[in-house]
Protein backbone atom coordinates (compact mmCIF):
# COMPACT_ATOMS: atom_id res chain seq x y z
CA UNK A 1 0.00 0.00 0.00
CA UNK A 2 1.43 3.39 -0.89
CA UNK A 3 1.58 6.27 1.55
CA UNK A 4 -1.18 8.31 -0.07
CA UNK A 5 -3.62 5.46 0.30
CA UNK A 6 -2.36 4.64 3.80
CA UNK A 7 -2.90 8.17 5.14
CA UNK A 8 -6.23 8.55 3.34
CA UNK A 9 -7.56 5.35 4.89
CA UNK A 10 -5.99 6.05 8.28
CA UNK A 11 -7.93 9.32 8.37
CA UNK A 12 -11.15 7.67 7.14
CA UNK A 13 -11.45 9.58 3.87
CA UNK A 14 -12.73 8.24 0.57
CA UNK A 15 -10.98 9.01 -2.69
CA UNK A 16 -13.97 11.18 -3.60
CA UNK A 17 -13.60 13.25 -0.41
CA UNK A 18 -9.90 13.82 -1.03
CA UNK A 19 -10.55 14.67 -4.67
CA UNK A 20 -13.14 17.24 -3.58
CA UNK A 21 -10.67 18.69 -1.08
CA UNK A 22 -8.06 19.06 -3.86
CA UNK A 23 -10.70 20.36 -6.30
CA UNK A 24 -10.09 17.55 -8.77
CA UNK A 25 -12.12 14.55 -9.94
CA UNK A 26 -12.02 11.20 -8.16
CA UNK A 27 -10.49 9.47 -11.23
CA UNK A 28 -7.73 12.11 -11.27
CA UNK A 29 -7.03 11.54 -7.58
CA UNK A 30 -7.03 7.78 -8.14
CA UNK A 31 -4.35 8.26 -10.80
CA UNK A 32 -2.23 10.20 -8.30
CA UNK A 33 -2.76 7.63 -5.56
CA UNK A 34 -1.85 4.71 -7.82
CA UNK A 35 1.24 6.46 -9.16
CA UNK A 36 -0.01 6.90 -12.73
CA UNK A 37 0.33 10.67 -12.23
CA UNK A 38 2.97 12.32 -10.06
CA UNK A 39 1.85 14.14 -6.93
CA UNK A 40 2.53 17.84 -7.40
CA UNK A 41 3.93 20.13 -4.73
CA UNK A 42 0.68 22.01 -4.11
CA UNK A 43 -1.36 18.84 -3.61
CA UNK A 44 1.35 17.38 -1.38
CA UNK A 45 1.22 20.48 0.82
CA UNK A 46 -2.56 20.39 1.02
CA UNK A 47 -2.63 16.70 1.93
CA UNK A 48 0.14 17.05 4.49
CA UNK A 49 -1.80 19.88 6.11
CA UNK A 50 -5.01 17.85 6.11
CA UNK A 51 -3.30 14.80 7.63
CA UNK A 52 -1.14 16.93 9.97
CA UNK A 53 2.09 15.32 8.78
CA UNK A 54 5.27 16.54 7.06
CA UNK A 55 5.16 16.54 3.25
CA UNK A 56 8.07 14.09 3.24
CA UNK A 57 5.84 11.47 4.88
CA UNK A 58 3.69 11.36 1.72
CA UNK A 59 6.52 10.56 -0.66
CA UNK A 60 7.45 7.02 -1.59
CA UNK A 61 9.03 5.32 -4.61
CA UNK A 62 5.68 4.58 -6.19
CA UNK A 63 4.01 7.99 -6.16
CA UNK A 64 7.03 10.31 -6.04
CA UNK A 65 6.52 14.03 -6.23
CA UNK A 66 7.03 16.65 -8.89
CA UNK A 67 8.36 20.05 -7.94
CA UNK A 68 9.94 22.81 -9.97
CA UNK A 69 13.46 24.11 -9.29
CA UNK A 70 11.99 27.24 -7.70
CA UNK A 71 9.75 25.17 -5.43
CA UNK A 72 12.78 23.05 -4.48
CA UNK A 73 14.74 26.18 -3.53
CA UNK A 74 11.84 27.37 -1.38
CA UNK A 75 11.60 23.95 0.26
CA UNK A 76 15.32 23.98 1.12
CA UNK A 77 15.04 27.50 2.59
CA UNK A 78 11.96 26.48 4.60
CA UNK A 79 13.76 23.41 5.92
CA UNK A 80 16.64 25.62 7.11
CA UNK A 81 14.25 28.06 8.81
CA UNK A 82 12.47 25.20 10.58
CA UNK A 83 15.80 23.74 11.67
CA UNK A 84 16.93 27.13 13.02
CA UNK A 85 13.69 27.50 14.99
CA UNK A 86 13.97 23.98 16.39
CA UNK A 87 17.55 24.69 17.50
CA UNK A 88 16.45 27.89 19.28
CA UNK A 89 13.70 26.00 21.10
CA UNK A 90 16.12 23.37 22.43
Amino acid sequence: MNKLKYYRQKNNYSQKEIANYLLITQPNYSNIETGKVKLNFNYANLLASLYKIPVSDLIDDKNGIFITKDEFKILIKAKKVISDIENKIK
